[in-house]
């Protein structure tokens, strides 16, 4: 055997031996190989691939409820949650998803997926913000949707998906380092995407919450100081029209599937930084047009979790400054025991709050109430 032949074979074997230990490791959860506690359990890597392993595994798996959302929901809905007892649930939310990028998923799921019967939706009051100064296209809305809905892959694909992050040397950094991070306080997507929030657990124990807190406040104002970004201009309110669009494809072409939307459950801060930044009137303004919606299709029910209640004005607490919060990580991310909540409400179980008008949900007959208690919620002391 020559030298070029030994060398050959070198490499192949090193190649099939950094795959066999990245498939094995699997750090990002492309498919789930074994999870052995103290080995490959926790995926702390995952976070790096999340918008591109999330949507493939929701396709994959087809399950039948499929939570959506952005970062909010992916921390704060555990796909495992008790509630959700009985479904083969999902947590389809990424990090930074937009309106557009949301209902994309959804579609996906509703035209790919024939196992779904429920759709829960987070809508988030910042990603129906729009840059007017830029035409999304000649494309009307159904249009602009079908571009960038998300068809199964087939299995070429799949292999062209994968096969890069298993031979990659990246990726055998971070098995090594998933191995390592086994048991640490680390972000942890779950095999059904949802998030257990480990950062913030090393973040307020390393920090304290008043540190913390003020470099998560400063990133909120800094998001909604953009001034190219609003919610309307001269009487167009293009989120909404997108929202429309989705609406009447669910309602002509998916009528069996349920679907229930809501507004996160932002915490009384939160509500203070939308005010200072000079949003106040277009987040009441949104919510007005979503009682809109609501009354539009009955069928389709919008609830405002963003309401004075014990869960929302619960104090920040800075005097405990190394204790977590009971409903939320941070002012602008909420916990599961609070995604519980919400649970109970849209699938109609029995809630623990005792707040009274809290949710609402939004239509023309209860807009008025929910506008009120928006303003008092805001004269609430931070």
């Amino acid at each position: 055997m020559n030298y070029l032949t030994r060398l050959a074979l070198l490499i192949v074997l090193v190649f099939a031996l950094v795959g066999g230990f990245n498939f094995l490791v699997d750090p990002y959860g492309f498919y789930w190989s074994p999870a052995l506690k103290g080995f490959n359990q926790q995926k702390t890597r995952a976070d790096e691939r999340v918008r591109e392993v999330t949507p493939y595994r929701a396709l994959a798996l087809q399950p039948d409820t499929v939570l959506i959302g952005n970062s909010r929901v992916q921390l704060g809905i555990a796909a495992e949650s008790k509630v959700l007892k009985g479904r083969h649930a999902y947590n389809l939310s990424l990090p930074g998803a937009g309106l557009a990028e949301t209902l994309r998923h959804a579609l996906s799921q509703a035209r790919y997926n024939p196992n779904l019967t429920t759709l829960i939706i987070a809508l988030d009051y910042r990603y129906f913000l729009h840059n007017y100064s830029q035409s999304p296209g000649l494309w009307s809305q159904e249009e602009l949707l079908d571009t960038i809905t998300q068809r199964p892959e087939d299995a070429v694909e799949r292999f062209m998906r994968i096969y890069p992050a298993v031979f990659s040397l990246d990726t055998l950094f971070d098995s090594v380092r998933t191995i390592a991070q086994q048991g640490g306080t680390y972000n942890n997507i779950t095999r059904l995407g949802s998030n257990t929030g480990g950062y913030y657990l090393d973040a307020i124990k390393a920090e304290g919450k008043k540190r913390f807190f003020r470099h998560q406040f400063g990133g909120l104002f800094m998001r909604f100081g953009r001034k190219h970004l609003t919610y309307q201009a001269g009487g167009e309110v293009y989120s909404i029209a997108l929202l429309t669009s989705f609406l009447e494809e669910m309602k002509k072409a998916h009528p069996k599937v349920e679907l229930h939307f809501f507004i996160n459950p932002y915490h009384q801060s939160y509500w203070q930084v939308i005010y200072k930044s000079g949003h106040w009137g277009s987040y009441l303004q949104w919510k007005r047009d979503l009682a809109g919606i609501g009354e539009r299709y009955p069928e389709y029910a919008v609830y405002d979790f963003s309401l004075p209640g014990e869960q929302t004005l619960e104090p920040l607490n800075y005097e405990q400054d190394r204790q977590l919060m009971t409903w939320y990580w941070e002012p602008a991310h909420y916990r599961p025991k609070l995604g519980d909540e919400v649970l109970k409400v849209l699938l109609h179980e029995n809630s623990s709050s005792k707040t009274a008008d809290w949710p609402i949900r939004l239509q023309q007959h209860t807009i008025e109430r929910a506008i009120v208690r928006s303003i008092d919620g805001l004269a609430q002391p931070d």
